[in-house]
């Protein structure tokens, strides 16, 4: 008895020890599924369609004078583009795809016009045919007048917002109306006198891009146009664009003012390629804030240049969204 109580202490330090290097001894680790094969490449992106050509030059008489307030409509891709010469007939016509374009010109002192144009970097003049002679012509309907309003959730002050409208129907249709323009007072109100009746195209402008035809305050950046039947009793345009605004953290040394604030659409076919024409800008204050409104909703790239420094990110507005790229 005396030896089992001897022996039975030893058994008991001897298991002890076993489970010590059990317990020390070195473990290889746990291989989980998928361990060791070789990452993916970058999951690729959306193929997106590329806007970033211009169509651009003048629009002349026969006699090679600019003519102004001429309106010019561009179908592509089921997306209408217009816009309207200025006072020498220059005119320019961003976001559209490379390649060649029916364009339908429209003037009321001249007949209507389709010409076919190429979009690309090179101005091009587009020659009018003669003015109206004297003589019968189709009457149009007679017009109403519009009174309307835009509303902006975050703009108080709507002074100077330009409303351009523009008819869906062709230009040689009989009976279609001219693209018209109006501008809105503090409150949002604007008239558009004796319109003619029918379904229009309508974009918002925000003051700063006179005869531009973006940033449209109404619509996505790649939404479509805005459509209304006119008459109507009433009419309230909503805005859906949102705000890029944050603070510019700069490095140690570094003064956080006057940094330059780039907001543009992210690429087009090519990862890092720019959409020219569409770019929105701002600059930071003493403290480093910044705040640039009127961003349509759509994907964007911000970039911030302050000397050497260059920061950029990516960001995607939802309709009257707030958003900090995160300088």
């Amino acid at each position: 008895m005396s030896r089992l109580l001897t022996i039975l202490p030893l058994v008991g330090l001897l298991l002890l020890a076993t489970l010590v290097a059990v317990a020390l001894r070195p473990q290889e680790p746990y291989a989980y599924p998928g361990d060791g094969q070789p990452l993916a490449d970058r999951l690729p992106l959306p193929k997106v369609r590329d806007l970033s050509t211009h169509l651009s030059g003048r629009v002349l008489d026969s006699s090679g004078a600019g003519v102004a307030d001429a309106s010019l409509v561009v179908l592509q891709d089921e997306r209408v583009h217009w816009t309207y010469t200025a006072k020498g007939g220059e005119f320019d016509l961003p976001g559209l795809a490379p390649g060649l374009l029916e364009v339908a010109l429209d003037h009321s002192r001249y007949p209507t016009t389709i010409m076919e144009a190429i979009a690309g970097p090179t101005p091009i003049d587009l020659v009018l045919p003669p003015a109206h002679d004297a003589g019968p012509s189709v009457p149009r309907p007679e017009g109403v007048d519009l009174s309307a309003r835009v509303h902006s959730a975050d703009t108080a002050d709507l002074t100077g917002f330009e409303v351009a409208l523009a008819p869906t129907a062709p230009p040689t249709e009989p009976g279609t109306g001219h693209p018209r323009r109006a501008q809105t007072d503090r409150e949002g109100r604007f008239q558009v006198p004796n319109l003619t009746p029918g379904e229009y195209l309508v974009r918002v402008i925000p003051p700063g891009y006179p005869g531009a035809t973006w940033p449209d305050l109404l619509s996505g950046l790649d939404g479509p146009t805005l459509r209304f039947t006119h008459p109507q009793e009433s009419m309230t345009f909503n805005t859906v664009a949102g705000t890029v605004a944050g603070t510019f953290h700069p490095p140690e040394g570094h003064f956080p003012g006057g940094a330059l604030v780039q907001i543009r659409p992210r690429g087009a076919s090519e990862a890092d390629a720019h959409p020219t024409g569409l770019i929105l800008v701002g600059r930071t204050t003493a403290d480093g804030s910044f705040q640039i409104p009127h961003v349509p909703p759509g994907a964007y790239r911000a970039e911030l240049a302050s000397g050497d420094t260059r920061l950029e990110s990516f960001l995607v507005m939802p309709q009257r969204g707030r958003i900090d790229p995160g300088f």
